[in-house]
């Protein structure tokens, strides 16, 4: 069986990118902690990539923001590719997102903010409809 599980921080907001077939995927990286110290107490940490389609893209774009705690769990798969610069050869690990939970409630979130110092996050837009600005009532064909 194939499943990872991890429990993390996402590092920046993610990113939706597009395949050759036009669907779409929403891509971001977590902090993870290891349960052990290194050298002078430090904390072992890794860089999970995560990649995410359908529902869970989209609350992903929606809610996901640097710093966000998050818990994924979903099969682990490893690749490579060659890196243009150095021609060598870079191996890769990526969780495919089946699940995707909050680690933290809207104020646990918010104190955690405030303690880091970082500003309040702007919801994803939604384009779905136009706001129609003020005044132009009289212009509309419709009233």
């Amino acid at each position: 069986m194939n499943k990872w599980i991890g429990t993390g921080k996402v590092i920046k907001d993610p990113t939706i990118r597009y395949k050759e077939d036009k669907a779409s995927f929403v891509a971001f990286t977590m902090m993870c902690k290891r349960n052990r110290k290194i050298k002078d107490g430090d904390q072992a940490v890794d860089f999970i990539d995560c990649i995410c389609t359908g529902n869970i893209a989209e609350l992903a774009r929606q809610y996901l923001r640097d710093g966000k705690k998050i818990e994924v769990m979903g099969p682990l798969q490893s690749g490579s590719y060659i890196d243009r610069e150095t021609a060598k050869k870079i191996y890769t690990k990526t969780v495919f997102v089946e699940e995707l939970n909050f680690a933290e409630t809207k104020a646990e979130e918010e104190a955690r903010r405030q303690v880091e110092g970082q500003p309040e996050p702007q919801p994803a837009p939604d384009n779905s409809f136009m706001d129609i600005p003020e005044g132009v009532d009289g212009e509309l064909p419709f009233n």
